[in-house]
């Protein structure tokens, strides 16, 4: 496979980017060349063939970043091959309304760019690494403590988006 693709991530507390990195991973298992890059440290997206971008929901949002950088690279981005993955802990429990509650949670980002797929995963909550005003939220939110990730349902995820993916060579332009 000749282009790459950009795996790209805005994470707080590092739950999200073990799910990028666990994304990439995949990725690269099922024959792809990929950058995995922190959303911050991406200035262009022209080069990728696709871009799988992803962050966490907080306060009921997709992090700022992720919006910025839709807004950003918005028409590019309209050109690629782009998905997204959202890590959450509604998802913790995996039922519809609580599938409906995060994407309503990304209908902003939905508004700028239709993903071919989006990954919806549970994340992690670990209160001793969180400043005091976020073990506060946590606390007064009743947001379940503990690691929910759950590493197969996202390497399966990866899998089936590695399928979706069209790649295109030099020799298909020719």
């Amino acid at each position: 496979m000749s282009q790459k693709i950009l795996v790209t991530y805005a994470s707080r507390g590092g739950s999200t980017q073990g799910v990028a990195h666990t994304i990439g991973a995949e990725l690269v298992k099922q024959g792809f060349d990929l950058d995995l890059r922190y959303i911050l440290d991406v200035k262009d997206v022209k080069p990728y063939q696709a871009v799988i971008l992803g962050a966490p929901i907080r306060m009921g949002r997709w992090l700022p970043e992720a919006q910025h950088f839709l807004s950003v690279h918005e028409k590019v981005l309209a050109q690629k091959q782009v998905a997204f993955f959202v890590v959450s802990m509604t998802m913790h429990e995996d039922t519809q309304a609580n599938r409906k509650k995060v994407l309503e949670m990304i209908a902003p980002s939905l508004n700028l760019i239709t993903p071919m797929d989006i990954g919806l995963f549970a994340g992690a909550v670990k209160p001793s690494k969180l400043k005091f005003f976020w073990r506060m939220i946590v606390k007064l939110m009743h947001v379940p403590e503990g690691d929910f990730r759950d590493y197969e349902a996202i390497r399966m995820w990866a899998e089936q988006l590695a399928g979706q993916i069209t790649v295109v060579t030099t020799e298909d332009v020719e």
